[in-house]
Parts: structure tokens; C-alpha cells; sequence
């Protein structure tokens, strides 16, 4: 008898969310002029036209429709806590891919060619990698990244303040790849805590890179591993350092050979077994780069917690200049004068003042 997966109640991001993506969002939010541009897209008509296409071409799924794909997808977002499911899209383009996308409105959208490339294991990773963007709070960024892969610089510019388009278009676009690739690192990991197999979602990653339909069969873990090995090998000396920084630049992934190696990884690390064992942090409302630093700010649009220094919300994108500032710790109000939490003692003056800098 096949044993069921653990389900994880209450799971935060925060139990299983990459180091590397935390500094990444974190670096992104300290980028000039992103916060005219992600008021520009939340409040755009891109959204719309996007679930208007998606209903035209493609089949959403539900209980009476496409019941067994459903299934699996509700299963992976009970075992992730994910309360609130998005709509789930399948399209007929016969490409090995699945993509999140939304702001007021998520959707999960799959290719059919993923659908029949992947074992019925590998299929529930990737639903639980796609779920993993929700789960981290990652759909506004996503969404940003979508949009500029989609309509390219031209729109970035167009979006931004005028005279400043062509200086900040690059060092946006390249700070919105590098969170990109860091945050798919972080729903790997989702995939493994649904499937609870680190092969599972090794292999689902393999035949990303080598999507021949004669192949897929026949794709050796092992040796994609060791050309992970390879890849990661600094012997190469400084040049072969620059080739890689140059070829990951542009990219919106990291290599998925490397991704396997590092899901392999994390899979018999400390951190994976104690979520396997119930021992993780819970969710309570506060985003990951928030809960490190002991001074939140609160949207007064949405009431979601946001890092001090941010200057929009990241889940709706709304200003948060004059937003109330409160103790991460305990959740009570604090001032710019307090040294301290009179709530739990917690050491509060340094990121005030960077909050009220912001």
C-alpha cells in the first residue's frame, strides 16, 4: 500500500523558502523605479486580457472537468496549505512547461506536452512547484517578469517615468531575472515537500532539459547529475567563471540540471526532515523578508505585512508611504522615538529609521 503524503497545516513560507531568493526580493525592492512600475501593472489591463485568453483557449479544470488533473492539484495545495486555490488552465501547446501568473486573480496554466512527457509523480511535482509561487507570495513579481518576457524592454520603458525608461530598464529587467531564477529555486522545494521524493522532482527537472518525447524514457538521473557536477566544477578557471555568468544573465530559470542537483540536496538536509516531522515555522500573515527583521510595515490597502524598507506593497503593489509601522515579534504599533518593543522587548530603532527613510 502506498503510504499518503504528509500534509503540513499552518506551513509558512518561511520553513522552506531559499536564502537565495529572500536576498534576491529583498535586492529587488531596493531597485529605483520599481515601485512606479509595479503601480503601473497592478492597476494595468494586461491582467484581464490574459484570463480572457486563457478562458477563450484553453480548458480550466474543476471537479466536473479534467476531475483526475484536479484532483492531484487540490492534493498538492492541502499538503502546502494553500486555502485559496487559483484557477487551473490546461493549453494545447505541446511544449514541456507550466507557468503562474495574476495579481488580483491567479491562475496555473499547463502544457499539454508536460502533461504527457511527465509520470503521474513528476506531473504532481510541478502542480506543486506552480502552487509554490502562491504559497511564497511570488505572483506580483511573477506576473512583472511575465509582462516584460512577453512585451520586452519597449514596455518596461513605456511604463516607467518618462526621460528614465532607457537608464533603468536595465538594471530592472536584470534585477527582475535574477529574483526570478533565485524564486524558482524556493518552489523546487514546494514540489518536493508535495511528491515527498527528491527523485521524483530530480526527474521532473531532467526531462525539462532533455524533452525529446524518444528520450524521456530513457533520461539516467545519475548522469544528469554528474553533469551537474561538471557544470559546478571550478576548474575551469576565471574565464569559464565569466562564461557562466554571462549565459545565466538572461535567463529566467536557472539551468534545470543544476536545480536537480540542488533539489537531491536539499532533500537530505536538516531543514527538509524537520518539516517531513512537523517541526516548521507556522504561517501568520507576515511575508519571509518581513518575519527577518523585527519592523514591519502594514499595507493600508490590503493589511499585508511588507519588508520596513519597501515602498509598495508586495501583494498589491499599493503605496505604502505613511503606512503604520508595527513589531514583527508581537504585531503592536510602534513610533520613530521607540528604542524598544514595550510589547516584547525587541530592539527597534535602527530599522525605524529606515523605514521612515523609505
Amino acid at each position: 500500500m502506498v503510504e499518503e503524503p504528509r500534509e503540513f497545516p499552518g506551513l509558512s513560507p518561511a520553513a522552506f523558502q531559499h536564502h537565495l531568493d529572500i536576498q534576491a526580493t529583498a535586492n529587488l525592492q531596493n531597485v529605483p523605479l520599481l515601485a512606479p512600475f509595479l503601480t503601473a501593472i497592478s492597476s494595468s489591463i494586461f491582467e484581464k486580457q490574459m484570463r480572457l485568453a486563457s478562458i477563450a483557449n484553453t480548458v480550466r479544470l474543476g471537479p466536473n472537468q479534467g476531475g483526475s488533473l484536479y484532483r492531484k492539484f487540490e492534493k498538492a495545495a492541502n499538503i502546502l496549505d494553500v486555502p485559496d486555490l487559483p484557477d487551473i488552465y490546461v493549453s494545447n501547446q505541446y511544449i514541456i512547461n507550466a507557468y503562474a501568473f495574476g495579481i488580483d486573480k491567479y491562475q496555473i496554466t499547463l502544457f499539454s506536452g508536460l502533461i504527457d512527457a511527465l509520470t503521474e509523480a513528476e506531473l504532481m511535482a510541478v502542480i506543486g512547484h506552480e502552487l509554490g509561487h502562491v504559497k511564497c507570495q511570488h505572483m506580483l513579481y511573477k506576473t512583472m517578469a511575465y509582462l516584460l518576457r512577453i512585451f520586452g524592454v519597449e514596455f518596461l520603458r513605456m511604463l516607467l517615468p518618462a526621460g528614465t525608461g532607457t537608464l533603468a530598464s536595465i538594471p530592472l529587467q536584470l534585477a527582475i531575472l535574477q529574483w526570478e531564477r533565485m524564486a524558482e529555486l524556493s518552489c523546487d522545494r514546494a514540489a518536493l515537500l508535495v511528491v515527498q521524493d527528491r527523485e521524483v522532482v530530480a526527474s521532473a527537472l531532467s526531462k525539462l532539459a532533455g524533452g525529446s518525447q524518444k528520450l524521456l524514457p530513457e533520461i539516467n538521473l545519475e548522469q544528469v547529475l554528474q553533469q551537474a557536477e561538471e557544470y559546478e566544477d571550478t576548474s575551469g578557471g576565471l574565464l569559464e567563471q565569466l562564461f557562466k555568468v554571462n549565459m545565466l544573465l538572461l535567463q529566467t530559470h536557472p539551468f534545470p540540471v543544476v536545480r536537480a542537483k540542488e533539489i537531491m540536496t536539499w532533500g537530505l538536509s536538516e531543514q527538509y526532515q524537520n518539516i517531513l516531522n512537523g517541526n516548521y515555522a507556522h504561517f501568520d500573515g507576515v511575508p519571509v523578508l518581513a518575519a527577518i527583521q523585527p519592523i514591519s510595515k502594514v499595507c493600508p490597502n490590503c493589511d499585508q505585512r511588507a519588508n520596513a524598507s519597501a515602498s509598495t506593497c508586495p501583494a498589491c503593489a499599493h503605496s505604502l508611504k505613511g503606512a503604520r509601522l508595527v513589531c514583527t515579534a508581537c504585531g503592536i504599533k510602534v513610533f520613530a522615538n521607540w528604542q524598544t518593543c514595550p510589547g516584547c522587548g525587541a530592539s527597534l530603532q535602527q530599522e525605524v529609521d529606515e523605514a521612515m527613510a523609505a
